[in-house]
């Protein structure tokens, strides 16, 4: 179950952070700065709001029954799968950046941005469905790790060429996928 719990948050959060608002500041800025230190900042963020994000996910799975956890979780991935495919896209006004170094920048601006997220929620309603922090945290920030290296060295010149509506439509489709699973599993026991 371990290696499950790894690869379904690795491929949720791999997908899921495709285009996200935190692979776009960690793109912008590494624009500006030192792509090392601020991927450095931002899997740092990443790394602490995933941390709260299974340690919520934990608690919730030792509170509640493991069924009403699986449907909880198979319906909040139905629900971010019609999320993303009704979500109409805006155009994000202009970053307000703080003082500060690149890594203090990309720390803060991605921490931020990442509370709330959808990878966020992933995480804890993995945690809370599989019972296992460590394996969820490790692939989320697997994924988070990949997503956010090729937003720092690929940058605009290859991520800019994918269109937005196939990585939203990819996701989308990943987390209907994993919803229907989780409820199958809920129903089958």
């Amino acid at each position: 179950m371990p290696v499950t719990a790894f690869f379904v948050a690795f491929l949720a959060t791999l997908l899921a952070e495709l285009g996200d608002k935190t692979q776009l500041v960690t793109l912008t800025l590494s624009c500006r700065y030192q792509p090392v230190r601020v991927l450095a900042g931002s899997l740092t963020a990443l790394a602490a709001i995933t941390g709260l994000a299974v340690i919520l996910g934990d608690y919730l799975a030792a509170l509640l029954p493991g069924k009403i956890t699986v449907l909880a979780s198979g319906f909040f991935f139905l629900g971010v799968a019609a999320f993303l495919l009704l979500k109409k896209e805006t155009a994000d006004s202009e970053m307000q950046e703080p003082k500060g170094g690149a890594f203090l920048q990309a720390f803060l601006l991605v921490f931020l941005a990442e509370l709330g997220d959808k990878t966020q929620l992933t995480a804890i309603a993995l945690t809370a469905a599989y019972g296992n922090p460590l394996a969820v945290f490790l692939g989320c920030m697997g994924g988070q790790f990949i997503n956010h290296s090729a937003a720092c060295f690929l940058g605009s010149r290859f991520l800019s060429r994918l269109p937005a509506a196939y990585i939203k439509a990819g996701s989308a489709v990943l987390f209907l996928l994993f919803g229907l699973v989780f409820l199958f599993s809920a129903f089958r026991t």
